[in-house]
């Protein structure tokens, strides 16, 4: 019964944000975002961040009643069994000093008589984060604008000494026949400069410099672009938002179910029937994935606020339960 109890509490986190084990404390689950690690280059999913409280320790009886429907037992009968289950915790707690649930977590006894609880990894108890799995991602090399200018001018520059080179090396290759010519007693200056004239660099040199020159100023404007582009964002972006128009936005999240109707209009009778007992802001909080209409007495923004206002109401409503929504 131990294992089976321990599935029990897990199940019931997943469609429940408290589940209190009587007598010994509660698991308080809280939305946590998505996240990215960035020095090991991981993305998380959205999750539940489960804590433990040690001060919930009043029947609430939804781990009852959950025992009770999956083992087919009576409310007496699977009390009987969790208290079996609660004096299991607390020995093995004294005498090991830690102990496992699975696909929750780990309790630890601290020396000082405190309890600690460390989640487990193992399992994710957000619903909407079903079948989604870590990923790690590889790192991406990010150039920026000025770097890439640098890099540009560097090029240009190396290119642009290779180019004199050539032309040095090309008058070299001219002017050494013409000396050698000259000592033989060659001195047909006509022939020779018809002979050579062809073999000139300067022309195509000067011609490489120059557009080595229009490159470089060219690529000087290209650069200046993002920046005009970025400014155009920023303009669009500021003129979006003064056309936006803000719509108001429900925070609550938690909700104190008072009970759950197959019929619209029983629902509509029971809202009636609590805003007639000074619960004003009583309301139907969404549909449940099998159609039913619930109803709640008060929303809150704070999970704590909203588990002390549930203590307050099950004093008159022993089957009043808490929903969360993310």
């Amino acid at each position: 019964m131990k294992t089976k109890i321990n599935k029990y509490i897990s199940l019931l986190l997943c469609e429940h944000n408290c589940v209190v084990i009587p007598d010994f404390g509660g698991f308080v689950a809280n939305y946590e975002s998505a996240r990215i690690d960035s020095r090991s280059h991981f993305m998380y999913a959205p999750k539940k961040s489960i804590v433990f409280n040690k001060s919930l320790q009043n029947n609430d009886g939804l781990l009852v009643n959950e025992i009770a429907s999956c083992e087919g037992l009576t409310f007496k009968q699977a009390k009987k069994e969790l208290d079996k289950y609660v004096l299991d915790l607390k020995e093995s707690l004294k005498l090991y000093k830690k102990v496992f649930i699975e696909e929750v977590g780990t309790l630890l006894y601290t020396s000082e008589g405190n309890i600690l609880f460390v989640q487990s990894n193992s399992h994710n108890h957000l619903l909407d984060s079903f079948g989604l799995s870590t990923v790690q991602y590889p790192a991406i090399q990010r150039t920026s604008v000025q770097e890439q200018f640098e890099e540009k001018i560097k090029y240009l520059d190396k290119k642009h000494l290779t180019s004199n080179k050539k032309v040095w090396l090309k008058a070299a290759a001219i002017l050494l026949p013409l000396f050698m010519l000259s000592a033989l007693g060659i001195s047909n200056k006509e022939k020779i400069q018809t002979t050579y004239a062809n073999l000139s660099p300067f022309s195509s040199s000067t011609t490489e410099i120059v557009e080595a020159k229009k490159s470089y100023s060219l690529n000087k404007f290209d650069i200046e672009s993002p920046t005009n582009d970025i400014e155009q964002v920023v303009i669009s972006f500021y003129e979006a938002k003064d056309n936006m128009v803000t719509t108001p936005i429900d925070l609550d999240k938690h909700f104190i179910i008072a009970g759950a109707f197959s019929s619209e209009k029983n629902a509509q009778k029971m809202i009636a029937k609590l805003k007639g007992a000074n619960f004003g802001n009583s309301k139907i909080v969404n549909q449940s994935h099998s159609g039913l209409y619930r109803v709640c007495y008060d929303g809150f923004r704070n999970s704590s606020e909203a588990l002390s206002a549930l203590r307050k109401i099950k004093k008159t409503n022993p089957s009043a339960w808490l929903l969360s929504l993310n």
